[in-house]
């Protein structure tokens, strides 16, 4: 009986989070770095630079954790 159940996890694995901490870590970045070079800040590259980031990294987390499931 046991046999059947050997392929069965007992528990599922979280979904990865989305990097909400990363995505404003850099937006501050870049911002900052905007300070420091020009004197101004400049919040809509900001932005640009740091929204497409954000996204990339969560693809990048939900490919490693597809590709993780699929060895196991």
């Amino acid at each position: 009986m046991l046999h059947k159940f050997q392929g069965m996890k007992s528990m599922s694995l979280p979904n990865p989070s989305f990097p909400l901490s990363e995505g404003i870590g850099v937006f501050v970045g870049v911002v900052a770095w905007d300070l420091l070079v020009d004197g101004r800040m400049e919040i809509v590259k900001a932005f640009l630079i740091s929204a497409p980031f954000t996204v990339a990294w969560f693809g990048l987390r939900c490919w490693k954790e597809r590709s993780k499931n699929k060895r196991n």
